[in-house]
């Protein structure tokens, strides 16, 4: 299985905006193969968030109502909006570009509304990253093992190069999904004797080492209540 990324990039005519609503073409809004050209990889610590925010970007894909167009680029939010973020649901031929179709995802995650779209206006790729990590709900790389390769990627990741662009990996390679060699509570063990350092450090490292941080701490927390 390779990568792969949903993104929304470019209407009918190969312009950026201009076209007709939805996608004539069935390639304005599509899932793609993965390539390494990016600033940072964003990604919700919740994996069931994570989940969502892939699930959301497959289902716009699927939807020939949903076309690409700078121009209009908050109409699928609109029309989204009332139907839980579900894009799925939209019945309606509207428009997105990259950075409104993410925040869509994003909402449809969980995330709330009023942290990434201001004055009706959808975050960019520009601002993506600061509205996300204001919400404290991320974790960001900006590594090359993670902005330049696949290998690190997860499901629901979020992939920006600011500035340009931005997509969501949906699928991601077998052999990266490998479950860790130690059992959580044994890694919870390590935490308590200081092998992860802590504080952001710690989310690092266990993310670096494939353990999911917070099932970590979790776990640490249960540790510590039976020591009481």
């Amino acid at each position: 299985m390779a990568t792969m990324i949903g993104n929304a990039s470019l209407d009918e005519r190969g312009k950026i905006s201009g076209g007709k609503a939805g996608d004539q073409t069935g390639k304005e809004v599509c899932i793609r193969s993965y390539y390494a050209k990016w600033d940072v990889v964003i990604r919700l610590k919740d994996k069931a968030m994570r989940e969502k925010v892939a699930d959301c970007m497959e289902m716009a894909c699927k939807n020939i109502l949903i076309g690409y167009d700078q121009g209009n680029r908050n109409s699928l939010l609109n029309y989204s909006r009332n139907v839980g973020y579900n894009p799925s649901k939209v019945t309606v031929p509207c428009e997105t570009d990259c950075s409104s179709l993410v925040t869509v995802c994003c909402c449809y995650a969980g995330i709330r509304e009023a942290s990434l779209v201001v004055a009706g206006n959808c975050a960019t790729t520009s601002t993506l990253r600061k509205r996300l990590q204001a919400t404290g709900a991320v974790d960001v790389f900006t590594g090359k093992e993670y902005t330049m390769s696949d290998k690190k990627l997860v499901r629901g990741d979020i992939l920006v190069r600011e500035g340009h662009h931005t997509a969501v990996v949906v699928q991601t390679d077998e052999a990266m999904n490998i479950a860790p060699k130690k059992d959580i509570h044994d890694v919870a063990l390590d935490v308590l004797n200081g092998k992860y350092s802590n504080g952001g450090r710690r989310r690092a490292l266990l993310i670096e080492a494939g353990y999911d941080p917070d099932e970590v701490q979790a776990e640490v927390n249960r540790i510590l209540r039976e020591k009481k």
